[in-house]
């Protein structure tokens, strides 16, 4: 009988999907405790900063991707395989869907570049 350390929820698609492209999961608040505590979180995040570029890489290929999905969609309604209306709702969600892949990957660059340049402890 093997040992599993997650339990049945962990092993789902849906969270592994969210430990895949969300990398805030693995860090620590610097915010939190006394100042030594502080400094322990902080010099560990430090550490887990080098998966970083991954995952921007990853939001970049989310929002190339979304990008892509709104050229099918434009082709599909010029060329009268999809109406006009429809053809503009799946555009605009796969635009806002676009910029907020975007955002986030600003956002994990962000971070990144603070941990690798500012040294607060």
């Amino acid at each position: 009988m093997a040992f599993h350390s997650m339990s049945a929820d962990q092993e789902s698609v849906a969270f592994l999907l969210y430990l895949y492209i969300w990398p805030f999961w693995m860090f620590k608040d610097v915010s939190k405790g006394n100042l030594l505590e502080q400094a322990a979180a902080y010099r560990y995040n430090r550490e887990k900063r080098i998966y970083l570029p991954g995952y921007i890489a990853r939001w970049m290929v989310i929002a190339a991707a979304s990008l892509s999905i709104i050229d099918l969609f434009e082709t599909l309604q010029r060329s009268g395989i999809l109406l006009a209306g429809v053809a503009l709702v799946f555009e605009g969600v796969s635009g806002v869907f676009a910029s907020w892949a975007l955002v986030v990957a600003v956002q994990i660059t962000v971070a990144y570049v603070f941990l690798c340049r500012w040294r607060h402890f």
